[in-house]
């Protein structure tokens, strides 16, 4: 399923079933004078899906670049296949040594700094909401949009292909707050207005029409304040004990 975030982003929305739930495993393309540009490159499990709904988004031309939040499989799964697939497909990875992570051709971009990829200019932001030490979050400096890969997730039951401004009373609080205990589970040990200050200064320094997760439906910049608002609730109730009941190992 794809849908379009702003003229030049489109959201190609895929995702998996998780216990009792739906989870995003989604890809992101990019497009900048006839040339297409794909944020992350999903899940092998996905990879045919994610193939077809390229070429039907790209007209059968297919992308030119991979920009990779980090390169743990969810993300950089399908990087070797669909360079296969297309020739000349440019490589950018996060990680400060790529060719540790099997991606020797790669180029590095720095986090903190700026990147020009295909004319159109990247940022790369020091995420506070990572699972990986080399993950960055990606701003496009043109759409505005933000990449947030594993933060700002959440589960669904339906409505796949929603936008945040399609959920009734935004996205549910229960499910941003089941996926960041589940997936970031590290923020037991953070203090919550720490993180919400460190979240509101990205966003004091950049502008953004929307946010879009890897593992969540996209937020637009109206539904902004309240998510932010309901993501430092789920982090508070994380500190204060996480109450997750443990997948059964049956």
């Amino acid at each position: 399923m794809a849908r379009r975030l702003t003229p030049t982003v489109e959201w190609l929305s895929v995702c998996h079933p998780v216990e009792g739930h739906h989870e995003h495993v989604s890809v992101y393309l990019v497009e900048h004078d006839g040339s297409y540009l794909l944020v992350d490159s999903g899940s092998f499990h996905h990879e045919a899906e994610i193939r077809s709904a390229i070429e039907a988004a790209t007209d059968g031309a297919g992308i030119d670049a991979i920009l990779l939040s980090h390169s743990d499989y969810p993300h950089s799964a399908n990087v070797e296949p669909f360079r296969e697939e297309w020739a000349d497909v440019e490589l950018v990875a996060s990680s400060g040594s790529p060719a540790i992570q099997g991606l020797s051709d790669a180029r590095r971009c720095v986090i903190g700094e700026d990147l020009d990829v295909l004319g159109r200019t990247f940022s790369f932001v020091d995420p506070p909401l990572a699972d990986r030490s080399h993950t960055t979050w990606i701003h496009d400096d043109e759409s505005k949009v933000l990449f947030t890969a594993d933060g700002f997730g959440n589960y669904h039951d339906d409505g796949c292909d929603r936008l945040s401004t399609e959920f009734d009373g935004g996205v549910p609080v229960e499910a941003i707050y089941r996926y960041h205990a589940e997936n970031l589970v590290w923020l037991r040990y953070v203090d919550p207005a720490k993180l919400r200050r460190a979240l509101d200064d990205i966003f004091d320094r950049y502008e953004v029409s929307a946010v879009a997760p890897i593992h969540g439906n996209p937020i637009l910049a109206a539904d902004l304040p309240d998510y932010l608002d309901r993501l430092e609730a789920a982090a508070s109730r994380i500190a204060d004990g996480y109450d997750v009941p443990p997948v059964d190992a049956e």
